[in-house]
């Protein structure tokens, strides 16, 4: 849990960027086998750095944004839907990034 109050508060040179879908579905699945906790913890650069928590499911993704409400409702996307969403827009700007694990 403590990853999830932290990782807007890293430095970006400290964290691992995103660069693809690939990325993110690797970054995920390694998050997963190393920690035996589903899904990955990732943040946006920019201004207001919202974080996000990303589960692989069958057919994509499933993103709860973790720097509001506790009670955020997680939402759900195929590859297509995350490319218009912020998270796959961040992507292709090179603004998503995770915390290497260690």
């Amino acid at each position: 849990m403590a990853q999830r109050t932290t990782i807007r508060q890293t430095e970006l040179r400290k964290l691992v960027p995103v660069r693809t879908l690939n990325d993110l579905d690797w970054l995920v699945k390694e998050s997963e086998l190393m920690t035996g906790e589903p899904g990955r913890e990732f943040v946006v650069a920019g201004a207001d750095r919202p974080a996000y928590h990303v589960r692989l499911e069958h057919g994509g993704y499933q993103i709860r944004r973790t720097d509001h409400d506790t009670g955020a409702t997680p939402h759900r996307a195929t590859v297509p839907d995350l490319r218009n969403h912020t998270l796959g827009n961040a992507i292709a700007c090179g603004l998503l990034y995770t915390t290497a694990l260690q």
